[in-house]
């Protein structure tokens, strides 16, 4: 899964070095735990602060920043095939690249 993670991220135009990059990294490997997946996302983001030793704020803030950034300025066909459109928040898209990425 990371490395699925990765390619999708670097195809659809994300900052590879970017905290929210690897955030979005980590957090699809902890989907593939179904309690993670289907849980708060607010757990998500606790294990992923604890794991980089910051708060979950800055976890959540760096994902949304990574987010709007491959949304504005990335690879539109592979925003299309990864991503939503629609209900663009952070909860939403995470599930969406998780479960595109599986397809």
């Amino acid at each position: 899964m990371n490395n699925k993670a990765i390619n999708a991220l670097i195809e659809m135009g994300a900052d590879a070095g970017s905290k929210g990059f690897q955030y979005i990294v980590d957090a699809m490997v902890l989907f593939q735990d179904g309690e993670i997946r289907n849980g708060k996302i607010m757990d998500l983001y606790s294990k992923i602060a604890e794991m980089h030793n910051t708060s979950q704020s800055r976890v959540e803030r760096c994902i949304r920043h990574s987010f709007r950034t491959v949304r504005t300025k990335g690879n539109l066909k592979a925003i299309e095939k990864y991503l939503t459109t629609q209900n663009q928040t952070n909860s939403n898209l995470l599930h969406t690249f998780y479960l595109r990425l599986n397809l």
